[in-house]
């Protein structure tokens, strides 16, 4: 069984929080929670780099396999595909976390 967990982008300090107090307010979804901060809601993947770090949605990844050396991606989840948007079992082992899109999108531009 995976571990449901998120973090969020604090827009307004511009800060990464991880692993956040839930708030709650009777009826409101995640969503609502998380934008009436003026939160940006990302959760984990279940997933974890070739170094053993936890991947979340909104991470940037890059490859260390030769034949794809630099390949940089942002993960996200896919709805066509149920799923997220992470490299195969068998490439992952070559990928690292280098950022994430709040923090590092210019990352994305190289």
């Amino acid at each position: 069984m995976r571990t449901i967990k998120f973090r969020y982008w604090n827009g307004v300090t511009n800060q990464m929080v991880n692993n956040p107090e839930m708030p709650h307010k009777e009826g409101w979804t995640i969503e609502q929670l998380f934008s009436d901060r003026g939160w940006v809601w990302m959760q984990y993947t279940g997933l974890k780099d070739k170094n053993g770090k936890e991947i979340y949605e909104g991470d940037i990844v890059k490859s260390t396999l030769v034949k794809d050396e630099g390949n940089i991606e942002k993960i996200y989840y896919r709805e066509d595909l149920c799923g997220w948007s992470i490299p195969s079992e068998e490439h992952r082992k070559y990928y690292e976390v280098i950022g994430n899109i709040y923090e590092n999108s210019d990352l994305l531009t190289q």
